[in-house]
Formats: C-alpha cells, structure tokens, sequence
C-alpha cells in the first residue's frame, strides 16, 4: 500500500490549487506536500477575472480572494477603454495561510516545509535526507523547465505594495497603463488599489531579455505616481520577477504518470503571464477523480491536455509575432489593437479559451503600425498558417 494517496511536489499555486480542491473534495485523503523552502507561495500576487473561476471550484477557492474591482481600466497614447470584468487578487501570505488552515484541518494531510525532493517517478519522490515517499499520484509542479535559448521573449516586473499620501479611486483598478515612456519594448504600469491609500504598483515590461535592473523599474514608479500627483509614504512589499514569454513549447505535456503540472508541465498562459485559469482548470480535474483515475481515464486526460495544447499554440504564435515581427518601441499598438476587440473576446483570451471564431477576428483585421508584414508572413509560415 502506498504511503499517500497525492504527493504534491513543490509549493506554488499549482499544487496549492490541487491541494484545496482534493481537500473539500475528499477530506479523508492522505496528501503530501513537500515545499523545500521555509513557506509555500514563495511571493507574488496573483490576479484573475473572477468569471475564469469554474463553478466546482467557487466555494474552495473563494477564501483566496483577498481583493475584488467590478472593472479595470486599460489606456493608451490616444485611447482609453474600461472593461466591466470584475478581477481579483491574491497574495502569497494569503494563498499560505488558506493552504496551510486547510492542511490543518485535513486528519491525514501534511505539508512539509524545508523538503528538498531529489528524485521524482510515477509512484514516489525520494528527498534529499535520503527518505522515500510513495504514492498513488505524484503531481511535479517545482517550475518551469529550462527553455531552448533564443526561444522566448520575457515579461520583467518590479512591484511595490506602498501607501501613498492622497485617496485613490478603489472601485477600479489599472490593469494597464501603456502612456508611459516605451523602455525595452512594451512598457505599462499595473495598480491595484487594496484601499484609500493603499495600492500594488507594477512597472511592466515585455522585452527580448531578462536583465533586470530593479532601481530604474523602482525610479518608473516614483515618476508614474509623481505624474498623478501622488508620492510614496512607505513601501510595505516588494516583488520582481521575468516571467518567460516562449514563443516554441518545451515539449508536449506529459501524458503519461508522474502527473507535470504548473510552467513545468505547460500549463500556463504562454502570452499573459496569467496563471490562475489554467492551473484552476487541472486542480479540478485532479479533484474530481480518485488519485488512480487521472490517468486511469487516459481519454478525458488527454482531451484536458490537447485542449490546452491548442490554446497554449496560440498563445505561442502571439508571442513569436510580438518579439520577432513588431518593432519594439511600436509593441504598444499590438496591445491598443487587441482591445479594441470585444470585450468578451478579451475576457476569453485572458482565460485561454478562445473559439476558433475569436482568433480568426484577432487576425482578420489590417495589422497595427510597427509589425513588419514581412516577418509576419514568414512567422505565419513556419507555422503553417494561411
């Protein structure tokens, strides 16, 4: 007999996700997480659209919403559109503390911090204290996996939790605000207000590399508020990050035991950096089946992973005519261009469920200033698009 029922390696939303959906599930189910640092989480935020969260999954990850906007605001040199889509956040210490109280509750559940795992196979996980954990299921969710060079563009931020010294409008936030000075090809800032004077202010940017140099992000951010007649009275957090923004597939997602999941696995959202939708639709198919049924029903697991291979293709494509068909300094217009589609087209995109119609509307238009027709036909080409 198996000594677990799911081992859960790594952390992160992923497997945070598949751990609350078992949990409310089968709250007799022997699971096993194993997180080598000293929290789960790590620290980021993580935003969706609520309308992204499927109906199983409403009541167990409804304690993770810690902020919620009944619209969000995009705008441009010489546009500005907001779109009634209520979004919402959570934060690592958040998504620590509902993971963990449910680990807590959970008679025959354990999360173990500071677990090194060394060795992982389709039945069991070997740490780096030599002991063996087996089990029925084992999801491997510890990152993504290394990248072919010359294959990916990046999405770099630098995120500062503050307090300012005026009241900010708390009814909606910024999702993007592409007025700024365009630095190292696409640039917005992204500002969620947590309340009155209290906000996360990103300075974003989606380029052909990962440097980051985190005192000039720093340093946009003070001009960006300064331009709003706002300045800092304290910095209460900071995050950062280069998100890889791939425009070729590691590899097709696994289909066979162990169970790969997160950036690992392909199971993101290759043109967004938006995690939550995806990695949502896999915890709760994880939920509804026993530990052996995942790949014991192996139709419905490779119809799960085709359909996101096909949305994850597109997304790709998107990525390979931004960073290698669009000037970097015009990359703006890309993004002023897909706004001005509707706005359940965009709600679908950001949630990696869009038609074939949809994308055919994403295309059938004349293309934004700063794409190179050129590059784009022969991108097209290479992937056998007409």
């Amino acid at each position: 007999m198996s000594d677990w029922d799911y081992v859960l390696v790594g952390g992160g939303l992923q497997n945070g996700l598949i751990a609350l959906g078992v949990l409310a599930a089968r709250p007799d189910a022997r699971v096993l997480m194993l997180e080598r640092a000293t929290t789960i989480g790590g620290n980021h935020t993580w935003s969706f659209h609520e309308a992204h969260v499927p109906t199983a999954a409403r009541a167990w990850f409804a304690p993770l919403v810690e902020h919620r906007w009944p619209r969000y605001r995009v705008s441009f040199p010489d546009v500005v559109k907001e779109l009634s889509h209520p979004y919402a956040t959570c934060s690592s210490e958040r998504f620590a503390a509902v993971v963990g109280a449910a680990f807590a509750r959970a008679p025959h559940a354990e999360l173990r911090l500071g677990a090194e795992v060394v060795d992982v196979t389709a039945r069991g996980v070997t740490l780096a204290d030599g002991t063996r954990e087996s089990t029925t299921l084992v999801v491997d969710s510890r990152g993504p996996r290394e990248l072919a060079a010359g294959t990916t563009g990046y999405q770099k931020f630098v995120g500062l939790e503050i307090e300012v010294d005026a009241d900010l409008d708390t009814d909606v936030c910024e999702l993007m605000d592409a007025t700024v000075p365009q630095l190292d090809g696409f640039r917005f800032m992204y500002m969620l207000p947590f309340g009155r004077r209290r906000a996360l202010v990103e300075d974003t940017r989606f380029t052909n590399d990962a440097e980051l140099d985190v005192a000039a992000f720093r340093a946009g951010i003070d001009a960006w508020l300064a331009g709003r007649g706002l300045s800092v009275v304290r910095v209460l957090r900071e995050e950062s990050g280069a998100l890889p923004m791939p425009w070729r597939a590691s590899g097709p997602i696994p289909r066979q035991p162990p169970l790969v999941g997160g950036y690992r696995g392909g199971w993101f959202h290759p043109a967004t950096g938006y995690s939550v939708p995806v990695a949502l639709r896999l915890a709760c198919f994880v939920a509804e089946r026993g530990a052996d049924a995942v790949f014991g029903d192996s139709e419905a697991f490779d119809a799960l992973a085709s359909a996101h291979e096909a949305q994850a293709r597109f997304g790709y494509l998107l990525n390979d005519l931004l960073f290698n068909a669009t000037k970097p300094s015009e990359r703006w217009k890309v993004f002023r261009h897909f706004y001005e589609l509707d706005d359940d087209v965009v709600l679908r995109f950001y949630g990696a469920e869009l038609s074939a119609s949809d994308k055919r509307k994403m295309f059938l238009r004349k293309p934004p200033p700063g794409v190179s027709y050129l590059r784009a036909m022969g991108i097209f080409a290479s992937w056998g698009v007409r």
